[in-house]
């Protein structure tokens, strides 16, 4: 990736673990798109906030747009990474509140790349899973089992900056830079996407 984004550049995260980062939360980042075109694209209302489940909010940001989404999930969703990435390039990062982490790469509506950032050597998914070997690498987010099957030292303390990492990452996949501004809110435009849940689940990007 060009994008030089490290784990430091988000180092402000850290003031928002006990919050939102319990709750659990989704942010997507999506190249070259200003919010009313994402929310176009997922046919959302800006305003119309009618549902308790699948809020979102969508900003402006240096390179593109970003969706906050507190305790949901649509980032990583097939249709909405499928839609958005349409003719560009997007990159989401979730953490459920039971810290099930997933990152998602996807260019022109197709997952290049899918894995757990906390475990991103377990098997990754998508047309082709090794495409960011490089950025994890770089930014400490691979890591080995030592000769007794246990995590070494160095990873549990890499570990707890997993988040910060996997930020830098989808900045360098797309560009787009999240900031603490983002995620303190309120952001320009708000929207229900509850139509994205439907009554049952829907199909995930992995």
């Amino acid at each position: 990736m060009m994008n030089s984004a490290t784990a430091q550049d988000y180092a402000w995260w850290q003031e928002f673990e006990g919050g939102i980062a319990v709750s659990g939360f989704c942010f997507t980042f999506v190249a070259d798109m200003r919010p009313a075109e994402v929310l176009q694209r997922l046919k959302a209302a800006p305003g119309d906030i009618t549902e308790p489940r699948g809020y979102i909010e969508v900003g402006p940001a240096d390179g593109g747009s970003v969706i906050v989404d507190i305790a949901g999930y649509a980032g990583i969703t097939r249709d909405v990474v499928s839609e958005l990435s349409r003719g560009t390039r997007l990159a989401t990062v979730h953490n459920n509140i039971d810290s099930h982490a997933k990152f998602i790469y996807a260019v022109d509506g197709k997952l290049i790349t899918g894995l757990d950032p906390m475990f991103p050597d377990e098997p990754r998914w998508g047309a082709e899973p090794d495409w960011l070997l490089e950025d994890l690498e770089d930014l400490g987010l691979l890591y080995e089992i030592d000769d007794d099957g246990e995590w070494d030292e160095e990873w549990m303390e890499r570990s707890e900056q997993f988040v910060e990492a996997a930020l830098a990452l989808a900045e360098r996949c797309t560009g787009v830079r999240l900031t603490p501004e983002h995620v303190r809110g309120p952001l320009p435009y708000a929207a229900s996407v509850a139509h994205l849940y439907q009554l049952c689940a829907p199909e995930l990007a992995y």
